[in-house]
């Protein structure tokens, strides 16, 4: 199962480094070799996303000098066990790739099979890179945490975001009904595009009225809220009784101001979504629904931007800048 050996040295992105100033270089490694309930992968892409700065910037203690980022991409499987040569595949790194063990911003990656998603064939390598994380924290922040039934009122913040939009997508295809949340007017469009059904623009708009409007003055049924910061809590006060935020990370801020009395009279609850607290058959379960919205063509990453592995600090740029719309990928 070990392939050719003129290929036996890869190019890797390395942070040897962690800091405000996170040493990186790309150096020469061997190839992984093929074994026993592994796949060889000859990887495409690798995102470059917020946990990846968090790690390199020392931020996850679990997290080790020197490393490989990453836990998510894609590429064309070399040598499985279980799939074909040449299957375009996602990978699915959960808590432990470009965390505890190297990740994916490598040309070759020797991955578990349990963490390979199989691609329709004709599948767009570079949205199968941008699948993994976001659309699983996606479907098991609205099914498993925030328990969605259909046809219920959902708020999405950061809704022109990777996660917003694969929140949005995933929100209809378990037939609820997304109202996205922007913080400026030039990314309502974005929004609209990856298929909120109204957009509200905090730049504007207050939240809670803006919710009333569109909602007969019911308020929405639950909020998912990757930015965090303070418009937590005016997600918060724009849900209905017995409502549920689900926060999904703190771009935005990790210090958040909510009514005491939304919580005590109304009984609104915050509750938390974290991917590294998945258990195996979590994951199972929604790869599983993933892979079946994926095939009726429910469901489609948004791609900001693409760099060669070479102009890692541009990309790296790119992601802190706040302005990309989709995910950013390193190309391998």
């Amino acid at each position: 199962m070990a392939h050719h050996p003129e290929e036996s040295l890869m190019k890797s992105l390395v942070v040897n480094q962690f800091g405000s100033v996170p040493q990186m270089n790309i150096e020469v490694r061997p190839d992984p070799v093929a074994r026993n309930g592994f796949t060889l992968v000859k990887m495409h892409a690798a995102t470059i996303n917020p946990l990846s700065h968090q790690v390199r910037s020392g931020m996850v203690d679990t997290a080790k000098a020197p490393l490989v980022l990453s836990n998510d991409g894609s590429g064309l499987v070399e040598a499985s066990g279980r799939f074909e040569k040449g299957t375009p595949v996602a990978i699915y790194g959960g808590g432990q790739l470009g965390i505890t063990q190297d990740g994916l911003q490598q040309e070759w990656a020797l991955v578990e099979d349990r963490r390979i998603i199989e691609l329709p064939a004709g599948f767009d390598l570079d949205e199968g890179a941008a699948l993994p994380i976001n659309y699983v924290t996606a479907y098991q922040a609205l099914t498993r945490v925030g328990k969605v039934v259909k046809g219920q009122t959902v708020l999405i913040s950061g809704a022109s975001g990777a996660l917003g939009h694969a929140l949005i997508q995933t929100a209809r295809a378990l037939g609820a009904i997304p109202i996205g949340v922007v913080s400026s007017a030039g990314k309502v469009a974005r929004a609209q595009q990856s298929g909120a059904h109204s957009v509200i623009d905090l730049s504007t708009q207050d939240l809670r009225q803006a919710v009333l409007e569109a909602t007969g003055d019911q308020g929405a049924d639950l909020a998912f809220d990757p930015v965090g910061g303070e418009v937590l809590g005016q997600l918060l006060s724009a849900l209905t009784t017995r409502g549920a935020v689900v926060s999904i990370g703190f771009v935005g801020g990790v210090t958040a101001s909510i009514n005491v009395a939304d919580v005590v009279i109304y009984e609104k609850r915050v509750l938390g979504y974290d991917a590294w607290l998945e258990t195996n058959e979590d994951v199972a379960v929604a790869l599983k629904a993933i892979k079946g919205f994926i095939n009726g063509g429910l469901l489609r990453p948004s791609i900001d931007s693409t760099f060669p592995m070479e102009q890692f600090a541009e990309a790296y740029e790119r992601l802190l800048s706040r302005q990309a719309t989709g995910t950013i990928l390193l190309r391998l």
